[in-house]
């Protein structure tokens, strides 16, 4: 097989993103912890808030200008420029909106303080839209290097900033000053470290458009679902409840998101590069999520399990109240990343149509969900609505995937149904696991050397027991007889 092969690409670029996103996460995760300590939920809060209303505009209007020049097999000049000029056109727009936002959003949400934060962000995301697309067109050449310095040092001075201002303000202004930093630092960084120049340049918009303007549709959807609970939560709860709802969901989805979305950053450019081989592609796409399956269903059930020690460790007493929507969150997350690859699929065979449908579906089932389930449970039944939602999108896009792909429902329920077991059973033991110290972190370790133990030994033995299909079982054991 040739060093430029599309496995050995996967392969290189599932490292390079894993490597990236574990860096940012943690330091995300080091950001959380020390403000969580500084600042107040109510604080973060106010600040999701805002979010809230930057990310349904961002979503409103993102024509999928970096999506299509992924897809695309060979790229001109205009195609970059043109994809540039849209995107430039684009973060224009969506600044303009954010600056007017508060018109609505201070009558919804009965805060003032959110018109000063959208401001702050509108300006940051016209900077944001001049930025080179140079680590797109490098990731599409497998070249990860300038997007992992990009993410990283932007990162880092994001988190030093925030951390920074966080113990010299003690308020939401902090937060507010890493995120506008975290928008303007591309500008900076893409045209130093990339020698790549672009001009205004229209002559490819309308392809470009021809095949984005429904995945826009979809991601509007998707960000009504990623995100509808949140705008519910927000106008039922005060700012603290919001914090827990928000400060959880994201702590939930922390294990999963850190290894879920890297192993999948480098798959469309991958399948671009041998799509006109439907039973090679086809394979990759069951290959990745029997991977993704045995990775992330223990982190998931592990999340939900040990949710009240993982919140009472990182945050401390004051979010207690969070945990709640920790584990729910860990669950939800996997569901979502087990149902990507495929939709990069339907997306690379040009479905985007279909996937739109699918995002709207799976919105309506959680739409549905909420109305059942929340004048009884109140916030938390926005959470298990979010999970009932993701179960059945992931059902859902299976089932479209073998109609329209030729992808085999067998073949991806009986790679997933083994790891889940496992993970489910280690997470149940978990939970009922005897403590015999009353030391928070002694028993925090206790459940992940247990859970661990058994998880691995249960993925060996049935995978022997199962004939040794491929999978990542088979990859680690054929890594280690090569070693010896």
């Amino acid at each position: 097989m040739s060093s430029n092969s599309p496995k050995k690409n996967l392969i290189r670029g599932a490292a390079w993103a894993v490597g990236t996103r574990t860096l940012v996460k943690i330091l995300g995760f080091v950001n959380t912890v020390v403000m969580a300590r500084v600042l107040m939920p109510e604080d973060y809060g106010l600040v999701a808030m805002s979010m809230l209303i930057v990310g349904l505009v961002q979503t409103m209007l993102d024509f999928g200008a970096v999506t299509a020049l992924m897809r695309k097999e060979h790229l001109t000049k205009d195609d970059i420029d043109s994809a540039w000029t849209l995107r430039l056109l684009q973060c224009t727009a969506a600044a303009l909106l954010i600056a007017l936002a508060p018109l609505i959003a201070v009558p919804l949400f009965g805060e003032a303080r959110i018109t000063y934060i959208l401001w702050a962000i509108s300006a940051s995301l016209l900077m944001m839209g001049m930025s080179s697309l140079a680590p797109a067109i490098a990731t599409k050449s497998f070249d990860f290097t300038l997007s992992f310095k990009i993410d990283i040092f932007g990162k880092l001075i994001s988190v030093i900033a925030t951390i920074l201002f966080g113990f010299l303000l003690r308020d939401y202004r902090a937060l507010v000053i890493g995120i506008a930093i975290g928008y303007v630092l591309p500008l900076v960084l893409t045209y130093t470290w990339h020698p790549l120049r672009h001009r205004l340049n229209v002559s490819k918009i309308p392809e470009i458009w021809a095949l984005t303007k429904w995945l826009m549709v979809a991601n509007i959807g998707g960000f009504l679902l990623r995100k509808g609970d949140e705008l519910a939560a927000a106008k039922i709860g005060s700012p603290a409840e919001y914090g827990n709802y928000n400060v959880g969901a994201d702590l939930g989805s922390l294990p999963v998101a850190e290894v879920g979305p890297a192993m999948l950053r480098a798959l469309l450019p991958v399948l671009s590069s041998i799509q006109s081989d439907y039973q090679r592609t086809n394979l990759a796409i069951t290959k990745i999520i029997s991977a993704l399956g045995t990775l992330i269903w223990p982190l998931g059930f592990g999340t939900f399990a040990t949710a009240p020690l993982i919140t009472l460790i990182l945050l401390g007493p004051k979010w207690e109240l969070a945990s709640a929507f920790v584990g729910v969150f860990g669950i939800v997350t996997v569901l979502q990343t087990l149902a990507s690859p495929v939709k990069t699929l339907l997306t690379l065979r040009g479905h985007t149509r279909i996937s739109s449908h699918l995002v709207w579906i799976e919105f309506m089932a959680f739409a549905i969900s909420s109305l059942i389930l929340t004048p009884s449970k109140g916030l938390m039944g926005l959470a298990w609505a979010r999970m009932i939602a993701s179960a059945f999108n992931l059902a859902l896009t299976f089932l479209v995937a073998a109609q329209y792909c030729q992808l085999s429902i067998f073949s991806l329920t009986s790679h997933l149904l083994r790891p889940f077991t496992g993970a489910a059973l280690m997470g149940w033991m978990v939970a009922n696991l005897p403590q015999w110290s009353s030391q928070i972190h002694i028993q925090f370790a206790t459940c992940i050397l247990f859970g661990s133990a058994f998880y691995v030994i249960w993925c060996a033995v049935t995978w022997h027991l199962s004939g040794r299909p491929e999978g990542l079982e088979s990859t680690v054991w054929d890594r280690l007889k090569a070693e010896k």
